[in-house]
């Protein structure tokens, strides 16, 4: 009976050994895996100010395109009040000549050149 008894304080040494192996296996897993409150709320924080900024990109992007399409609106304006310049300027030194009849001779070359493109 004697070595019935050793070897059961045996097992019971093991199964000691083996409880406390388990449980300090379960708080390192409960360490590691364990839920932590201030890191998922930093982590949120994070996110929401990432996705914010993200938005706030999308936006200041857009509003270049639409600056981009003023400029060229604005360009294609300017270009069409100069063509009206020079057209009015045209069609008074035609005008003016159609109605005399006759163009100076003191009259500037460029002045005559320019008639002589619109004939």
């Amino acid at each position: 009976t004697k070595a019935v008894g050793s070897s059961s304080t045996a097992v019971a040494a093991v199964d000691a050994m083996v409880f406390l192996e388990l449980a300090a296996a379960g708080t390192a897993a409960q360490t590691v895996f364990g839920y932590n409150r201030q890191n998922f709320e930093f982590d949120r924080t994070i996110q929401i100010r990432q996705e914010i900024l993200k938005i706030k990109l999308q936006m200041k992007r857009f509003e270049l395109f639409r600056q981009d399409i003023r400029d060229l609106v604005k360009l294609t304006v300017d270009r069409m009040d100069l063509y009206h310049l020079v057209g009015a300027l045209c069609m008074q030194f035609i005008i003016v000549f159609l109605t005399k009849g006759r163009v100076q001779a003191s009259a500037p070359p460029f002045l005559l050149s320019l008639f002589l493109l619109t004939n």
